[in-house]
């Protein structure tokens, strides 16, 4: 080799040499810039090596095709990118690359390792010669810097191969600079975001590592601890709970004595903590992890809940006493058959229904055949024109008796007006209803009996004025008379005395009370044979006055009968939950009129027979001990009347 030759291969071992030092030193190599990066590796490649074309290929993460990210063109000194190569259409080309650092073909179209390129690559942009360098990361290929060279062969030097080698490491500079500034923009963006989001955060943040120093927090978190800024800043989480412990309440049942919320770590915690001042704060606290678990820190999260827990006790309360009103409360949904959507426990014990067996249907289910239709219309009329009401109807329990239930709507309306409910509630005011009812035919009754017995007593002492002789029977007349009059008034105290007092119900035994009754009947009636049958050592829940409603059935049977002697049967049969006492009699049979006294269904009319006024006393006696009267048998051969009431003794 001559000075000459050898002083020019120094001159183009410099230039390449300062080639690449300059794109070492290149800004946007530098940087990351890969785009401007690329562009300016080109043109430096194919302006150095003195080629057509310079280009930079990169592979696709699954290595399947190489596609051209920039492709300078020295003659027109333009940039196309875009073009790409198949892995499945080139094996050989693809498997050249993979398996050398470096492809020189001096004829692309008769090389073995280009040939293939020949039709679709190499002819129709006229190149005869390429010199490839492929980029590597780890040991895969991940691209490649191509010279091309057209319209001659050329034969590419040992220093244009080296030269396209240290290219290919630029690039690959280049790359590995592009990505880690794109993960360093990325961490600085998730940094920012991460901290506009604890800001935004309407809840306390504080983030600390695994050391236990404090990494990151939010002014939320600073206010609602009051704390100073130095408190966080540089300090560790043990250094923040002692700013912390003076304004909890409890701390040493919340704290543990390393000072932490937690006693472990590793894991999660949700608590409430009262604060000296009341407020109640929700703290949660979780462990941070990365994908392989591995644990980096815990995050503290920290929610002012004073108004919610404030709230919530307030409606706590308040379902509460719903659900412990002494009177039923519902609530409809406003759909087309206003199905209930919440029924209280009153409810429950009013109609006898489950909860679970109510929601979901309309109320009608407490209507029966004797409801009237003009409270159930005028509750309909109020639905539909969403405005309240209040009727009393007849409603039957989930076990057939009836109950007069009073009931009141009222729409629910939200903010906006629009009704999104009906509220609903039911008393029972049968005792009212009935009593009512009953007094205004009790003083009838009494005023009728008055008038009639006045009238006797009145004409008698005509009699007396008009005919002296008659003084004994008159006498008599009117002491009879009289002593009906006091007997009406005082079973009429009496009833008025029970409906108003309502006495409380006790255990009474049955047989002590009956052989009572008996010895006392039998001095007023002391030919009658009253009797004691069945199983008469039976205890029952009513009150004191049972005694009376019998001993009066009784004497009723004996007064009226017109048999010598009298008779009245006293039976006493047990039940597993009631006690039937029946009264039987041998008399004539009580009027129909009065015997629909003892059922309750007596209409308010007067009462023509002064034996109604007992009647009355009778029925509210067995009512208001929770029991039944029921005229079994009625007619010329007799009557029986049974009681039944409820059986307080021993069931076995």
């Amino acid at each position: 080799m001559t000075v000459e030759n050898e002083d020019g291969d120094r001159q183009r071992d410099h230039r390449h040499h300062e080639a690449v030092l300059d794109l070492m030193r290149d800004e946007t190599v530098v940087d990351g810039d890969f785009d401007d990066a690329v562009r300016s590796i080109t043109e430096t490649a194919a302006r150095t090596v003195g080629c057509t074309f310079a280009s930079i290929w990169l592979f696709d993460d699954d290595g399947d095709h190489v596609r051209c990210v920039d492709r300078y063109d020295s003659r027109t000194d333009d940039h196309t990118a875009g073009t790409e190569l198949h892995a499945a259409e080139y094996p050989t080309y693809f498997e050249a690359l993979r398996t050398h650092r470096s492809i020189s073909a001096v004829d692309a179209c008769s090389d073995p390792r280009t040939e293939e390129l020949e039709s679709d690559y190499l002819e129709p942009a006229g190149i005869d010669s390429l010199l490839d360098a492929t980029l590597r990361a780890d040991g895969d290929v991940i691209g490649m810097v191509c010279h091309e060279q057209l319209g001659e062969c050329r034969e590419w030097t040992d220093a244009e191969i080296q030269f396209a080698g240290d290219v290919a490491d630029v690039v690959h500079r280049a790359l590995r600079n592009h990505r880690r500034a794109e993960r360093r923009r990325e961490l600085e963006f998730r940094q920012s975001l991460l901290e506009a989001q604890q800001e935004a955060m309407p809840e306390g943040v504080l983030v600390v590592g695994d050391d236990g120093d404090v990494l990151s927090w939010n002014s939320k978190f600073r206010d609602l601890w009051d704390l100073p800024r130095d408190a966080l800043e540089g300090s560790c989480d043990g250094e923040v709970f002692e700013h912390i412990r003076p304004q909890l309440s409890e701390p040493e049942t919340v704290l543990t004595p390393d000072g932490n919320l937690v006693d472990h770590a590793a894991e999660t915690s949700h608590d409430e903590v009262v604060l000296e001042d009341g407020r109640v704060f929700e703290v949660y606290s979780t462990p941070v992890r990365g994908d392989d678990d591995e644990q980096y820190g815990r995050l503290w999260i920290v929610r002012d809940v004073t108004d919610r827990t404030e709230r919530q006790e307030e409606l706590e309360l308040k379902n509460r006493a719903i659900d412990e009103a002494p009177i039923g409360i519902t609530l409809s949904a406003p759909d087309d058959d206003n199905p209930l959507i919440y029924a209280n426990e009153q409810f429950e014990q009013l109609t006898g229904y489950a909860r679970e067996d109510v929601l979901g249907r309309n109320c009608r289910f407490l209507q029966g055949d004797r409801t009237e239709p003009e409270p159930v219309d005028e509750l309909r009329a109020a639905i539909e024109a969403e405005r309240p009401s209040t009727v009393e109807l007849r409603n039957y329990r989930s076990d057939g008796s009836e109950f007069w239930n009073r009931v009141t709507i009222a729409p629910v309306a939200n903010d906006d007006g629009d009704v999104t409910n009906f509220v609903g509630f039911q008393q029972d005011v049968t005792e009212r209803k009935e009593a009512t009812r009953q007094l205004r035919v009790l003083h009838r009754v009494l005023r009728h009996n008055l008038s009639n017995q006045m009238s006797i007593i009145r004409g008698t002492a005509e009699q007396l004025l008009e005919e002296p002789s008659a003084t004994e029977a008159a006498a008599e007349t009117i002491i009879e008379e009289a002593d009906q009059l006091l007997g009406f008034t005082d079973k009429h105290r009496a009833i008025v005395r029970l409906l108003s007092e309502r006495p409380s119900t006790k255990p009474i035994e049955i047989e002590p009370l009956c052989r009572r009754l008996i010895r006392t009947v039998g001095t007023d009636f002391p030919d009658a044979e009253v009797t004691l049958e069945g199983e008469s050592r039976a205890t029952v829940s009513a009150i004191p006055d049972i005694e009376t409603a019998i001993r009066e059935l009784v004497e009723n049977g004996l007064a009226y009968s017109d048999r010598s002697p009298a008779t009245v049967a006293v039976r006493v049969d047990r039940g597993p939950d009631t006690v039937r006492i029946r009264i039987i009699d041998d008399g004539p049979g009580i009027p129909e009129e009065e015997a629909r006294i003892l059922t309750g269904d007596q209409s308010v009319e007067p009462l023509y027979h002064g034996l109604g006024m007992g009647l009355w006393l009778v029925y509210w006696i067995v009512t208001l001990s929770r029991g039944t009267v029921t005229v079994e048998e009625t007619g010329s051969d007799g009557t029986t009347v049974r009681l039944e009431l409820p059986r307080t003794d021993d069931r076995g």
